[in-house]
């Protein structure tokens, strides 16, 4: 994908080029008049009646319709011009909002129809008379507590079901979120965010708008999963309770590090601001590690029900394993327990079990007094101190105090050598008995990890990829380079590739560019005295002198290149034509350029005409 300038606007490489004028004002957020207006009052597919604009995305324009066949108001989303010329991404796109229309509940916009009607793609679902989350943030956020916790919930059950189904969203965030006039929450666009991650298209109103809400590993490009909508439903939830997102930024690189990297900056103030549970559910959603938020959409729903004192659904409650049943019993049963006397039997059932209950319990009483009077107790021993040890020695110490070793798991250490001891269960000084393991957990050594290649990258693009790796960029140095633009890295260290210990820091050199000097006035001086000066002046000497005849003094300058009171980069060649006299005079004065008195003039002798001229 590149954009290319083409004029005034941009237009993306891919597929067939669209209308610039089009392209130009997606890149600002608005389609001109005439693309919005053109289909309205169109019937799509015989059968949708379009009414008006009700809303616009980067990707497509929603539209009020009327299904005349049902009689019924319906939203249509209609794909962009630059999506609809690529068949590729079309079939995609179709694909996944047919299988987002398997999804059938409450808090989802259903999708009825997608369709095609010449050029025109386009989805129908379900319309919503409301509002988007977003909207409403702007203007009431930060939301009452309650308020907040019960639209978080409608959208954690949307993601279950979906999740249910297989389906990851990929693009929570409050402008997907609608809400009905009656308080309901419908979640829209399931499935489509993976049509356009996948197609290689890539829009600055639409990479902007969803990177508030990014998952870290969207935001290292990696392969997301139910629990990454789970976290941009946590960057929901903290901005309905702040009124801010987690992060911003001047660009969209700038906010994906910080999702990486630092902690929202109103998360310390919600811990003293909301109740520990509350706190806690923000905290877990947005944590950077998968393996530290919530499981499922279903154990968030529940932690958030809890918090509100609501009971669970019906749907939720667990299954109970089948239990077989006794069979009924047959007429000959029935009435010989009919004929006896039922009080009688179960009084004389219920002493009879009581002493044979008792005179077990007894027997069992003595027996184990017995059997700890017979058997010996092991001895008991002090666990020895095993951190620091080579495993094979530290077997040998603990069987020396009649005790075993487990090794549980290895982890990198770069202060224990590689298969040393580095944590142990029971820990030194335990009394345990003889004969007990104890679980230990031994280096790996230190962890090394192979340097990325930051040459060519912006200094936003390098910290990305230093964090991939497991580093830390180091100290920025700046300096002048003519060959590498402007704030782009010309080299680090350690260079590419190089093995080096997980969590170090690379050192950048960043190009300021080429540096630039305004070219003097040369002509009328010496070439000698200018030779041995342009070094000085940051430029560079072109040894191809071009010599003309001329009445001016032999070896002045008559004309340069650049021209005096040019601004030109750094170690810029000067190109010079030099007087070699006279007309019928030698003119290869390049020998004795140096030696000849004639050259050794000052700038007083600038331009002076010779003797038979005056």
């Amino acid at each position: 994908m590149i954009l290319k300038n083409i004029g005034e606007g941009f237009y993306l490489v891919h597929g067939e080029k669209p209308t610039l004028n089009v392209f130009v004002y997606n890149i600002i957020g608005v389609l001109p008049p005439t693309e919005v207006n053109y289909v309205i009052g169109r019937l799509l597919g015989n059968r949708y009646r379009i009414l008006e604009l009700i809303g616009e995305g980067g990707m497509a324009l929603v539209y009020k319709a009327e299904c005349t066949l049902l009689q019924r108001i319906v939203a249509i989303k209609i794909l962009r011009p630059q999506y609809s010329s690529d068949k590729e991404f079309v079939e995609r796109f179709r694909r996944e909002a047919q299988s987002a229309a398997s999804l059938s509940h409450p808090n989802v916009v259903n999708i009825f129809d997608v369709g095609q009607d010449g050029d025109t793609y386009y989805i129908v679902m379900e319309y919503i008379s409301g509002t988007n989350l977003k909207d409403l943030i702007k203007k009431e956020a930060p939301f009452a507590l309650t308020r907040t916790l019960r639209i978080t919930l409608q959208i954690s059950d949307a993601l279950r079901h979906a999740h249910e189904h297989n389906i990851v969203h990929r693009d929570i965030k409050p402008h997907n979120i609608l809400i009905t006039s009656d308080g309901i929450v419908k979640v829209t666009d399931f499935g489509i965010a993976r049509a356009v991650a996948t197609s290689g298209y890539t829009q600055t109103g639409v990479v902007m708008g969803s990177v508030q809400y990014f998952s870290p590993e969207q935001a290292r490009g990696l392969p997301v999963g139910p629990q990454s909508d789970l976290y941009s439903l946590g960057c929901v939830l903290y901005e309905m309770l702040t009124g801010e997102v987690p992060f911003t930024g001047e660009s969209p690189i700038a906010i994906a590090l910080k999702h990486l990297q630092e902690e929202p900056p109103l998360l310390a103030m919600l811990s003293s601001t909301q109740p520990k549970a509350v706190a806690d559910v923000v905290k877990r959603t947005l944590a950077k590690d998968i393996e530290e938020r919530y499981p499922s959409a279903l154990v968030l729903s529940k932690e958030i029900q809890g918090i509100l004192g609501l009971k669970p659904d019906q749907k939720e409650i667990e299954d109970y394993p089948t239990q077989v049943l006794d069979l009924p019993l047959n007429r000959k049963e029935k009435k010989e327990a009919i004929a006896e006397n039922p009080k009688k039997t179960l009084k004389t059932r219920l002493v009879n079990f009581s002493i044979i209950f008792i005179s077990i319990m007894v027997a069992f009483l003595l027996a184990g007094v017995g059997f700890l009077y017979l058997i010996p107790a092991k001895p008991e021993v002090s666990v020895p101190d095993l951190v620091g040890f080579e495993v094979g020695e530290a077997e040998k110490l603990a069987a020396e105090n009649g005790l075993k070793i487990n090794v549980v798991r290895r982890e990198p250490d770069e202060t224990v050598q590689p298969g040393g001891v580095l944590s142990q269960i029971p820990k030194a000084g335990m009394v345990v008995r003889r004969g007990r393991v104890i679980d230990v957990v031994l280096s790996l050594g230190i962890e090394t990890v192979l340097v990325p290649n930051l040459t060519g990258k912006t200094l936003l693009e390098a910290e990305i990829l230093l964090d991939q790796a497991g580093l830390k960029k180091g100290d920025v140095y700046s300096e002048s380079n003519k060959n590498v633009p402007k704030d782009h890295i010309i080299r680090q260290k350690p260079a590419p590739n190089t093995k080096i210990q997980k969590g170090a820091t690379i050192d950048i050199y960043r190009s300021l560019g080429p540096e630039y000097v305004e070219v003097p006035n040369f002509i009328g001086l010496p070439v000698v005295k200018v030779q041995s000066e342009l070094a000085s002046l940051g430029l560079v000497f072109d040894n191809s002198v071009i010599y003309k005849s001329s009445p001016y003094l032999k070896g002045n300058i008559l004309d340069q290149k650049p021209l005096p009171g040019e601004v030109v980069p750094l170690n810029t060649e000067m190109s010079f034509i030099v007087s070699s006299g006279p007309a019928g005079f030698n003119t290869d004065y390049s020998s004795d350029l140096e030696n000849d008195h004639e050259y050794q003039v000052g700038a007083e002798e600038l331009i002076l005409p010779l003797e038979s001229e005056q």
